[in-house]
């Protein structure tokens, strides 16, 4: 089932669609276009998420996957089998070590690249959670709203609607998590929007929310120029109670 949607997501026939039908009619159209791979060969597939899905106990949820040419990703040739490896253990155990450290994508020479900002900010705050070290793809998972990838996330607003009501409540239901870190504004309206709850919360929760007892809480994207960590942005006794939920249903 997992893997089953993994590849969906990853195979998106509407990436094909939108290639082979060059009409700005369709809201996934700017995002594709965005790459200019003219083929779903050489197109960078969409990224349904990064890590254990079904057991980590962490989940961030952030806008768009941003795109790289200096990274190995997968694209449209590649074989199912290296697909569903490549986003199930990207962080370990897989074929290769595509990510170490949680943070340093496997370059295209073989060699790891510099840590990047947004998987930096996400480990700090899953140890910052945890309040020890972290295990990446297996303490969190990441996913996102809008799986196709794109610079400055571009196309990702016009996309954003079709693809959380395609995805995100599938995805949501798959995962174990019991707590769900919401990363930034557009994220940030899809889950106020999914949970019909008020503007501005920095938590909600504990509730029945995806077929399990949860937590969502609110955080700044992590390249935000401005505070983002749970300890500058949540209360203190918000804090504290999702610190005592996650240790309860670990």
């Amino acid at each position: 089932m997992r893997n089953k949607l993994l590849l969906e997501i990853a195979r998106c026939s509407l990436v094909q669609h939108c290639i082979d039908r060059p009409t700005h009619d369709h809201p996934c159209f700017t995002i594709v276009h965005s790459q200019g791979s003219g083929s779903v060969d050489h197109h960078q597939v969409p990224e349904p998420w990064s890590g254990h899905i079904d057991h980590a106990p962490i989940l961030f949820v952030a806008s768009n996957p941003s795109i790289s040419d200096q990274d190995v990703f997968p694209t449209g040739q590649w074989s199912d089998e290296d697909i569903t490896d490549f986003f199930n253990n990207r962080f370990g155990g897989g074929k290769q070590q595509w990510i170490r450290d949680g943070t340093k994508g496997l370059g295209k020479d073989g060699v790891h690249l510099r840590a990047t900002n947004f998987w930096a900010g996400v480990k700090q705050r899953a140890i910052e959670l945890l309040e020890r070290d972290v295990e990446p793809g297996v303490d969190y998972a990441l996913t996102e709203i809008v799986h196709c990838k794109s610079k400055s996330e571009i196309g990702m607003r016009e996309a954003q609607d079709f693809c959380v009501s395609r995805y995100l409540g599938r995805i949501l239901s798959m995962s174990d998590a019991s707590i769900i870190v919401v990363l930034g504004k557009p994220a940030r309206e899809a889950l106020e929007t999914e949970l019909g709850i008020p503007k501005d919360r920095t938590m909600h929760g504990p509730a029945g929310l995806w077929g399990r007892e949860r937590i969502v809480t609110f955080l700044p994207h992590p390249n935000a120029h401005q505070p983002r960590t749970f300890v500058k942005c949540v209360p203190e006794n918000e804090l504290r109670t999702m610190r005592v939920f996650l240790r309860r249903e670990m």
